[in-house]
């Protein structure tokens, strides 16, 4: 009886303190084979040839609903094996707020045969989708885009929030100028009167011009008043000279005879002794008349030069 009593005390302190002291010295705990042979990363370690981890078994019928005791946590591992959501492992997440599937292709096959429900959630410019009861992550997406150019500035408008600032961009050129790859160079036909103003200060000029040729190139003029320019040909330019040199026979004579028909009174001078003087004239005449102060004495000159 003695004996047995020893073994009842010395069994005791073997379950009783062995545990509480081993609990103690070792962070690390390791179950099944080598079990002094423990990773440094592992809390806990299993190690068998022929033995698995079983987790609990949860009916889960709603992947929504936490289901475990306490409060849920980011994690947790439960296997449903008998619940209304499809058979497996799960994981909670605790963005989505809810129990996810951890399924391989063997198992995604299963859970989408036969009828597959899918569904979109759109909420605000969120898009979730939901696959036979499982939604995913809701994310952003642009619901609408609109390009408005308005004075050259072009803007988009992205789920109502409009860029800022708007992009200058070339929408068109015309009137002179040509829009090419991007770019407005000088060049086009003008679609409109224009009209560039100059004043003493905002000169116009031009550098680079070449030597032209009187007796082929036209020639640019500007109509007095308008400043509107227009052109000359060479061939309008060319003037025919006339000329006739006459002798006063009387005293106080006025009328001389003209080198050729007046086609305009203002292509004629006089000169009485060298003397740029007054006449009248009329249009396809012949004659014109010295005014009263430019009459002549006997043997004045005369020269009269023509042009046509």
């Amino acid at each position: 009886m003695k004996q047995n009593y020893s073994k009842l005390f010395k069994l005791f302190v073997v379950l009783v303190f062995v545990p509480f002291c081993c609990g103690h010295l070792h962070a690390q705990n390791k179950l099944g084979n080598n079990p002094t042979v423990v990773q440094p990363g592992s809390l806990l370690e299993l190690e068998s040839l022929s033995k698995g981890l079983r987790l609990p078994r949860i009916t889960l019928d709603d992947v929504h609903v936490w289901t475990l005791d306490g409060s849920a946590v980011s994690g947790m591992l439960i296997f449903n094996e008998t619940g209304a959501a499809p058979k497996g492992m799960y994981y909670w997440n605790t963005t989505l707020a809810q129990w996810v599937n951890v399924v391989n292709a063997a198992d995604l096959t299963t859970i989408i045969t036969g009828a597959t429900t899918v569904s979109n959630t759109l909420v605000g410019n969120k898009l979730s989708t939901t696959v036979n009861g499982v939604t995913g992550i809701g994310v952003d997406i642009i619901k609408n885009n609109e390009l408005t150019i308005v004075n050259g500035v072009l803007t988009s408008i992205v789920n109502g929030v409009a860029s800022s600032p708007g992009l200058q961009i070339l929408a068109t050129a015309d009137n002179g100028l040509t829009a090419t790859n991007g770019k407005v160079q000088l060049g086009g036909v003008l679609t409109a009167p224009t009209t560039l103003t100059a004043s003493s200060v905002n000169t116009l000029s031009l550098q680079g011009i070449q030597t032209g040729d009187a007796s082929t190139d036209s020639m640019l003029v500007i109509v007095p008043g308008t400043g509107v320019i227009r052109k000359l040909s060479a061939a309008g330019q060319s003037l025919t000279m006339y000329k006739s040199i006459a002798f006063a026979s009387t005293d106080g004579q006025k009328r001389f005879a003209t080198p050729a028909t007046i086609t305009d009174i203002k292509k004629i001078q006089v000169y009485r002794n060298g003397i740029n003087v007054e006449f009248v004239g009329v249009t396809g005449g012949g004659t014109i008349d010295l005014e009263n102060p430019a009459s002549c004495y006997v043997d004045d000159e005369i020269k009269i030069i023509q042009s046509k």
